[in-house]
């Protein structure tokens, strides 16, 4: 599917985006991971659903790329409201040819997640071409000559890293968290690096075969820290599968 282009779907679900589900906005507990309790617990919802560790790709809810556009715009501090991004990424005759950058930017961002489904679905690597592509979707034609030859080396590094996954849960969020962290204190590009980061996290958990997660748009800003990351990751794929689970009744 080309960037900024979507097939006509469903109606997408009116729930709130803004602090759903997250303790109310408040920051995320400090207590250390219990692995032990949480892999059985994902053992389990993963029988449930029918599916073995390192099975087939979990499809995310209609409603995943609405709550993951916002969030990820809104952490990255861009001004954006729920029914802004709803109404961009609605499809039909009635919409506009003519949209504003911002709209191009936010049907650039769903559709790059789009792509992402298919092609973990398909079980194929990342390419640093196609990331520097995400890049351009993003930030609506805003030049890549920033990407010199050290940024360029180490998004070769990420890529390399993404596609040689982790697939133990525990070893595999650590590395997931550690990197995502690494690329919002160290920024790849000059703009839009946290869009651009989340949408690699998104890459390296579906590589590992975990499913896609959400931020919340105000509670997460905080979110800097490795191990914090790694805690809020945990929470978050708890949430997933609660939620994959409840789709599936």
């Amino acid at each position: 599917m080309p960037l900024g282009r979507h097939r006509k779907s469903p109606p997408v679900p009116q729930t709130p985006l803004d602090g759903a589900g997250t303790n109310g906005g408040r920051s995320h507990s400090s207590a250390p991971v219990d692995w032990s309790a949480f892999l059985r617990r994902v053992e389990r919802k993963r029988r449930l659903l029918g599916r073995s560790p390192g099975g087939e790709h979990v499809v995310p809810a209609e409603d995943y790329y609405v709550r993951a556009t916002y969030a990820s715009f809104r952490l990255d501090g861009l001004e954006v409201e729920e029914a802004e991004v709803r109404e961009a990424l609605e499809c039909g005759a009635e919409r506009p040819i003519l949209r504003s950058r911002q709209d191009q930017r936010l049907r650039g961002h769903a559709a790059i997640l789009h792509h992402i489904e298919t092609d973990l679905r398909k079980g194929l690597s990342l390419t640093t071409d196609g990331v520097v592509r995400w890049y351009t979707g993003i930030s609506a034609g805003l030049s890549t000559t920033g990407l010199n030859q050290a940024t360029t080396a180490r998004l070769d590094e990420v890529v390399r890293r993404i596609n040689s996954p982790q697939m133990r849960i525990q070893p595999a969020l650590r590395d997931i968290a550690a990197t995502h962290a690494k690329l919002l204190a160290d920024p790849l590009v000059p703009a839009f690096n946290g869009i651009l980061a989340r949408l690699l996290l998104r890459y390296h958990l579906g590589r590992c075969k975990l499913p896609a997660v959400v931020f919340d748009a105000e509670a997460d800003r905080r979110l800097t820290s490795g191990e914090g990351m790694v805690r809020r990751l945990v929470e978050l794929l708890e949430r997933s599968y609660d939620q994959l689970l409840g789709r599936k009744r």
